[in-house]
């Protein structure tokens, strides 16, 4: 969100962001947020902390390491032809009944600083 107008955001989608996304970035760091709103029973897909392969083509490998609860690190490699190898995303929050998943990238082979 650039503070000019509501960026076609619905209210429900306005009040969605408001209430999960909390970006804190430090000096020379910029944060993004994607937000979509789907009607499709996909959330047993994109839940999947474990297994991002199922919904993302580009995903090749993952590897957790831990219980999948909060602060859950997975180590994501990432098919050639991309502009990176290996992602390095821990898990920030799950909700099951507002249907809301946040990640962080942590570290990798990409051209994302952290």
């Amino acid at each position: 969100m650039n503070g000019i107008g509501n960026g076609g955001f619905s209210s429900m989608e306005m009040e969605y962001i408001r209430r999960h996304h909390r970006q804190e970035p430090g000096e020379n760091q910029c944060g993004s947020a994607l937000v979509k709103h789907i009607k499709a029973p996909v959330w047993s897909l994109v839940r999947r902390f474990d297994q991002p392969q199922k919904y993302k083509p580009f995903v090749s490998r993952c590897v957790v390491r831990g219980n999948l609860e909060i602060g859950t690190l997975r180590e994501v490699d990432v098919k050639s032809g991309l502009p990176a190898t290996t992602s390095t995303e821990r898990l920030e929050f799950l909700d099951d009944d507002e249907h809301v998943l946040s990640i962080r990238i942590i570290g990798g082979d990409h051209r994302l600083r952290v």
